[in-house]
């Protein structure tokens, strides 16, 4: 049966839909807004349920993969009304949220922690930067975003979908679940006592990362059990957190062959 094009901002599936881009309604349906067919391509893949495909062009939406017995028809206004970028892509879907969290880490794991980091472009550039070099999961200390936000998601481009995370609500229960593990706790810190990057020697443990702004807490910091420092030149006196995020995986961990 053929379903009628939605052209109204009114319609109740449209309203419903838009309400993902904010967080309260991500909490409340449990579901999360998919924009392109390449992120929707790659909640497929990652086995996510989709629950309905709006699309204003059919080239996107058979790019999505998405089955065409979910998809609506919808007017170019009403698609711009469902995106959260300036540009849509021609498709956008609701999908059921993956569950990502981890319960306990495990011995021998290697975690990054990101404390206090509240910009959801830079998160998803970190998940991202963290499922390709092998990351166990990214753990999120005191303050953290909505994984399932759009940004994140088009930061991540998809790595968020897949990549275990843990959050804790501060130093303490973050500590907590550290030690429980067994594992060592690193703080990527400028300071003249942290050791040179190139010249530690990490294996299994948990790298901490704070905001370009404040750096890593007092509290984090006494509780490592090392302190590293990326070197730099010139004048540049930090990086962002998601180039120093990036350094530092690869350093400790991408270099590795498995």
């Amino acid at each position: 049966m053929h379903t009628p094009q939605i052209v109204s901002l009114k319609n109740e599936r449209i309203k419903a839909a838009s309400s993902l881009k904010t967080g309260k309604g991500r909490r409340e349906s449990g579901l999360l807004l998919l924009e392109g067919h390449k992120l929707i391509a790659e909640a497929l893949a990652a086995g996510l349920t989709l629950r309905e495909v709006f699309y204003s062009e059919e080239d996107a939406l058979a790019l999505s993969g998405a089955g065409r017995e979910l998809a609506t028809s919808v007017s170019l206004e009403v698609l711009q009304r469902l995106c959260d970028t300036e540009s849509p892509q021609g498709v956008v879907a609701t999908a059921v949220q993956p569950e990502l969290r981890l319960d306990a880490l495990k011995q021998g794991g290697r975690y990054l922690l990101l404390e206090n980091l509240q910009n959801a472009g830079n998160v998803g550039n970190i998940l991202r930067s963290a499922e390709a070099f092998g990351v166990d999961g990214v753990l999120f200390c005191s303050a953290a975003v909505d994984l399932m936000s759009p940004k994140v998601l088009r930061g991540s481009m998809g790595s968020a979908l897949r990549m275990p995370t843990a959050f804790y609500r501060d130093v303490g229960e973050a500590v907590r679940a550290i030690r429980k593990a067994g594992l060592p706790l690193w703080a990527s810190v400028l300071r003249e006592d942290a050791v040179l990057l190139t010249d530690f020697r990490g294996g299994s443990g948990v790298m901490a990362v704070g905001n370009e702004g404040a750096g890593l807490t007092q509290e984090l910091i006494a509780e490592s059990d090392a302190l590293v420092f990326i070197p730099m030149k010139g004048k540049t006196e930090s990086l962002s957190a998601p180039t120093a995020a990036a350094v530092l995986m690869w350093e400790l961990w991408g270099r590795s062959p498995d």
